[in-house]
Parts: C-alpha cells; sequence; structure tokens
C-alpha cells in the first residue's frame, strides 16, 4: 500500500521512521523545508530509549504534490490540529480510489477531516507515544517501545478488514490494538492532553515531573472532571484516563477516599510515561502557535454545547495565549493565576 504521512514533525517523524525501517512504500510531506532536505540528503534519525538508527524514506515539500500527482491508499494527517481543514482539502485529491485518512493528532479532528472528505475515508489513531523534535532531521522518542503506541477505530465502531491491515502496517512503530469506542478513546486522550500538555506549557515542567507535584495533580483532577462531565452529558463513554477510571474524577472532587486513590494512580501512571516534554509545551519553547483552542478550548466549546461551567478549562486556554503573545512565561507560579481566575 503506498502511504503518505503529510506533517513530519515529532510524531509524524516518528511514524515515518519505524514505517520506513519495516520498508512500507511511504513519502513524507512536509512544509519545513529544512526537514524535507535533511531527511533526502541525511536521512531521518530517529533516537528513541533503545538503539538509535537511520532511515532514507523520500521526503518532498508540499509545493510539489501538485507536479507529482501521486496517489495514496493510506494518508497519515500529523499536522497540527488547527491545520487540519485546510491540509484535508489540500490532500483529498492524492488520495486513492478505497484510500482513507488517518487522523494521528491531538484533539478530535475526525469531523473536520469528514466535512471535506466524507465520513468512509476517515479513521481514528489515538497517539500514545512521547516524542520531541528540536532540529530538522532528528526526532526522538521519549517513551518505550514497550509503551502502548497507537489505538486506531473506525468512526462507526467497526473493526473492518482495513482497520486490521493499518493495525499491522502501524505496528512496526509499537504495540498498536484496535478499538470499537474510537470517541471514549479520543475522550480519553483528550483529558491527557488537556491536563499534560496544557500544565508542561505553563508551568515549564516535563510530563513525568507533573505527576509528581500535589499542586499540578489538583489541577489535573479538576481539569479530568470538567471533561468528564462534559463527556457524559453528550453520551460518550469514556474510556480510563491512564491508569483511572473517568467517572472517579468528578468523585475525586466530593470524596477524600477517591481523591487519594485517584492521585496514586496518577503518580503511579507517571513512572512510564517517559522523559520528554508535551507537544504544546515543545511549541511554545519553539515560540509557536499552540493547539489550547483544540484541547482545553475543545473541552470548554463542549461544555457549552451542554450548558456545563468550566472555568478551570478556560482559564488554562487563557493563560497560554497569555504566554504565546509574550505576556507571562512559563512558571509554577502559575498555578496560582488558574486559581485565581477560576473563583
Amino acid at each position: 500500500m503506498k502511504i503518505g504521512i503529510l506533517g513530519v514533525g515529532a510524531i509524524g517523524g516518528v511514524i515515518s521512521g519505524y514505517l520506513a525501517r519495516a520498508k512500507h512504500d511511504i513519502t513524507l510531506i512536509d512544509l519545513w523545508p529544512e526537514n524535507v532536505d535533511h531527511i533526502n540528503n541525511k536521512g531521518l534519525k530517529i533516537t528513541p530509549f533503545e538503539e538509535e538508527f537511520i532511515v532514507k524514506p523520500r521526503a518532498i515539500h508540499m509545493g510539489e504534490l501538485s507536479r507529482i500527482r501521486p496517489k495514496f491508499d493510506i494518508v497519515i494527517l500529523s499536522l497540527k490540529s488547527y491545520d487540519t481543514a485546510w491540509a484535508s482539502k489540500f490532500i483529498e485529491p492524492h488520495i486513492a480510489p478505497g484510500g482513507f485518512v488517518v487522523s494521528a493528532q491531538n484533539s478530535i479532528n475526525e469531523d473536520t477531516i469528514a466535512s471535506v472528505i466524507g465520513w468512509p475515508k476517515v479513521v481514528g489513531c489515538v497517539v500514545t507515544l512521547g516524542a520531541g523534535m528540536y532540529s530538522a532531521g532528528h526526532v526522538e522518542r521519549t517513551s518505550s517501545i514497550e509503551r502502548p503506541a497507537f489505538t486506531l477505530g473506525e468512526p462507526s465502531g467497526l473493526i473492518t478488514k482495513r482497520l486490521e491491515q493499518l493495525s499491522e502496517i502501524m505496528s512496526a512503530g509499537g504495540i498498536t490494538k484496535t478499538t470499537t469506542n474510537l470517541w471514549g478513546e479520543r475522550w480519553a486522550k483528550l483529558c491527557t492532553n488537556s491536563m499534560s500538555n496544557a500544565l508542561a506549557g505553563l508551568t515549564g515542567l516535563k510530563s513525568a515531573e507533573l505527576r509528581l507535584n500535589p499542586e499540578i495533580r489538583e489541577l489535573s483532577i479538576q481539569i479530568a472532571a470538567e471533561l468528564v462531565n462534559v463527556g457524559n452529558a453528550l453520551g460518550v463513554k469514556i474510556e480510563k484516563i491512564g491508569l483511572v477510571p473517568a467517572n472517579l474524577f468528578p468523585e475525586a472532587l466530593e470524596n477524600v477516599v477517591t481523591r487519594k486513590n485517584v492521585e496514586e494512580l496518577i503518580v503511579e501512571s507517571g513512572k512510564t510515561i517517559g522523559t520528554g516534554r508535551p507537544s504544546l509545551a515543545q511549541d511554545l519553547l519553539k515560540g509557536r502557535s499552540t493547539e489550547a483552542d483544540y484541547l482545553n478550548g475543545y473541552i470548554v466549546n463542549k461544555g457549552k454545547e451542554v450548558n456545563i461551567s468550566t472555568p478551570v478549562n478556560q482559564s488554562i486556554v487563557d493563560l497560554t495565549r497569555q504566554i504565546e503573545n509574550g505576556l507571562i512565561q512559563p512558571s509554577m507560579s502559575n498555578v496560582n493565576l488558574i486559581k485565581k481566575s477560576k473563583k
């Protein structure tokens, strides 16, 4: 199968590296000229906990697609959530008959993709590995190959032949499973991102460090409780969030025993999370726009649809925008600003 990987940042780079090593027919498509040139001239370097390796897949700049006019059986979309709409329109002419797009992104973007290419051509990929990219042609895998990497699902909830084929392909990059509850998995991952990405960006802490801080754990529970309340109101059966059953988060705000149990599970999950920074924190370090509107902001917007207040998530979106605009810097002192703003 011919596979196009649109977006070769941290996650797209890791996927590209492992699929290339497994000899799949892949073409890398990226917006960053230096990245494309480096991959074509020197290869793509993958630095995991295990053995470092270099692969040499074909890489092209987006502008070359109209000249080459390839057709892909699978397009793995790994751009930022705010790029989803235009990217779906851009890649649509290059999807082969019977082909489909796989959303390997943060947030929940399947509906945006489907609005362009139609639901039958959409498959979801919940990414649970950690990765970072700080220089052209070099990605770091910050979680072990023994940690689950991908959960794949059809929007319909069916386990289809193409889903099983995709699972076999993606397993080159780590432990891969299929699910009949894509939306429940999506909301669980959205929760993880809305806790770790946002709070790492606001505080400057790394993923594992967040879970060891009592103040951060308190805020994490509040973020998750708001999300679970919204998801429940929308009829989503949210899967476990890390090691924690979703409905324990709202309960933890009212019950001391439950809260202690949840905090212990949060700390335990941090032991396997890896050493890297979440993508939102990486974006702030690079001076880029973040996905806050598509993570915590998604919770806020969905909360408005069902008339559920989400003050903690709203304050996190507001403060992240202030950091993006240079008004404040990432610091633990921002935790106090969250507490003040939600009062």
